[in-house]
């Protein structure tokens, strides 16, 4: 692709907005309010979910702000130690 098709591609996408970046940020941020939900339910905090699941509460904290990306690996596993442990 030639600089000037690059920039135009750039330009579009900075005038429009990225709809596959869109879609995944607002798969994050319902993502986060879903494990956010379940927390409250079982009566945990981010720091009570850093603990269980062997993270930093710093990284814990960006998934439930919707700031940082949920792995598949990553959520099964917090759902796995929320529904196991904690009942």
């Amino acid at each position: 692709m030639s600089t000037q098709n690059e920039d135009l591609v750039a330009n579009w996408i900075k005038e429009n907005g990225n709809p596959a970046i869109e879609k995944l940020t607002q798969i994050n941020q319902e993502t986060a309010e879903e494990v956010t939900s379940l927390l409250k339910q079982k009566g945990l905090d981010a720091d009570r979910l850093a603990l269980l699941v062997d993270i930093q509460i710093a990284e814990v904290t960006q998934w439930l702000n919707g700031k940082h990306n949920f792995s598949q690996q990553k959520l099964d596993q917090i759902l796995a130690t929320i529904n196991s442990k904690i009942k």
